[in-house]
């Protein structure tokens, strides 16, 4: 398979060789309504070409209305972060572009997968628009709960 390179927004890169993304959490109810859940931008830290935090990553909470950070990231021993280690960069309150283009994409492609009930979709987010990487299965539920705000899973359950 051969690919185009992704070319991210000028605001979405931190000094790191990652493509940093959003993993949009969304959830199709009963009536086959698409709603969204927890939003968490992933940035990449040092050479690890992954923006995961298995591989030293941090992970922020954004808002869901507002696009915006509004929680630290954690280290592997629990350190809360709040400045991007590698740009020294304050992150609560950065605003995402284009989120609303990731809001509606999120939802249009899992309208598509109505089989799918749950899916962790990692957005990125170019100058003029968003590039869907890919929807996963399994995304990696702990984020749910380590990162930002708690209580996801009831509010995600509501819908099942």
């Amino acid at each position: 398979m051969i690919e185009d390179c992704i070319a991210q927004h000028r605001d979405m890169i931190y000094g790191n060789t990652s493509v940093n993304t959003i993993r949009a959490h969304s959830v199709i109810d009963q009536n086959g309504e698409v709603h969204l859940s927890k939003m968490l931008f992933r940035v990449g830290v040092g050479d690890s070409v992954v923006d995961n935090y298995a591989h030293g990553g941090c992970v922020y909470e954004v808002q869901l209305e507002t696009g915006r950070i509004i929680s630290p990231s954690l280290k592997k021993d629990g350190t809360e972060v709040y400045i991007h280690p590698q740009t020294d960069i304050f992150m609560l309150g950065r605003k995402i572009p284009n989120w609303d283009k990731v809001c509606d994409g999120v939802k249009q492609a899992h309208a598509m997968l109505p089989g799918c009930r749950f899916i962790g979709w990692d957005v990125a987010i170019t100058e003029d628009g968003i590039e869907l990487i890919e929807g996963n299965h399994n995304p990696d539920y702990e984020l749910l709960e380590f990162f930002g705000s708690k209580g996801w899973w009831q509010k995600i359950k509501q819908y099942l």
